[in-house]
């Protein structure tokens, strides 16, 4: 069974590359804004990428098919607000935290070859540490970046999945606010000890505070405090820490499920079930369960929920 399936891994480009790549991030991010601002003006006829190169001639040397993308996004953007799922489009910031960008495989204009990634545009291969192996057909490659630093390749491949072999097995999978998950089954699952990381987020959102107190009796504006902002920088990474592994985590316990069992039932908490003592979110449980309803459809197993 041919499925999508997406992988993510860190690029080291080098300068001219990262500058490349920041560069596309600005005429991807100036094309959405003006297709937005366009649609906001209800007195200006319906706008395209194509349009607006003529306008803007420097948009010519960026990778057309990312401008396409930015187009395709602010629509999808519009559908879900139509439907009550996302608030109304907000035009993109240059000043966020992560920028991105995402181009399709036309004609191997994509490839991932010997530890380097191939781009459309761009004129050398750059650098991926690629801890896993990519079977089948690239479709997309999304780059992004953080603080314009660290920069990642997530890749969309439609690959061949072979299903796994049947257990005869079934079990009920139940929320539970220490250990996230417990089944009806006889099995040990495995669990994760967020405990000192808390803490110590904990202790370093305490010297955030403190030094944002210390700049403002010092009336130094907090984005020009070199002393704030390094310790923002801390806490946001132990944060995302936090979430890597919850994310690992989920992706190990949502495995071992669909390895022993054929029918997995989710037993849906209650909101009470969420309560203050709790290590996990309803978002967290949410991600668990998107992650099981899509390999449970890869490996061809079944799931079920049902109410309490």
């Amino acid at each position: 069974m041919k499925k999508l399936k997406g992988y993510r891994f860190r690029i080291y480009p080098e300068e001219d590359q990262r500058q490349f790549f920041i560069e596309t991030f600005g005429c991807v991010r100036f094309t959405y804004n003006h297709l937005l601002m366009a649609k906001k003006d209800k007195t200006v006829e319906s706008l395209t990428p194509a349009q607006l190169k003529k306008d803007y001639p420097f948009l010519k040397k960026t990778d057309s098919l990312a401008l396409a993308n930015a187009q395709r996004n602010l629509d999808r953007a519009f559908s879900n607000y139509y439907r009550g799922r996302a608030g109304y489009p907000k035009l993109k910031n240059k000043k966020a935290i992560w920028q991105s960008y995402t181009t399709n495989n036309q004609k191997n204009t994509i490839q991932l070859l010997n530890g380097t990634l191939k781009l459309p545009k761009l004129k050398t291969a750059v650098k991926v540490e690629q801890h896993r192996v990519v079977h089948g057909l690239i479709k997309s490659a999304t780059i992004s970046a953080k603080n314009n630093t660290e920069f990642y390749v997530s890749l969309l491949c439609l690959e061949e999945i072979q299903p796994l072999e049947k257990t005869g097995e079934k079990t009920i999978v139940m929320f539970h606010p220490t250990t996230f998950i417990q089944t009806d089954a006889n099995i040990t699952l495995p669990t994760l000890d967020l405990n000192p990381l808390n803490q110590k987020i904990e202790k370093e959102q305490l010297k955030l505070v403190r030094r944002k107190k210390v700049a403002r009796t010092r009336g130094v504006a907090l984005s020009d405090s070199k002393n704030y902002q390094k310790q923002k920088q801390r806490v946001e990474q132990l944060v995302l820490t936090k979430s890597n592994k919850k994310i690992n985590f989920f992706d190990h316990l949502t495995w071992i499920l669909v390895q022993q069992f054929d029918k997995i039932a989710i037993s849906t908490p209650a909101p009470e079930d969420f309560c203050e003592e709790a290590l996990y979110s309803p978002s967290d449980w949410q991600q668990f369960l998107i992650k099981l309803h899509y390999k449970t459809d890869w490996y061809q197993k079944e799931l079920h929920q049902q109410q309490k």
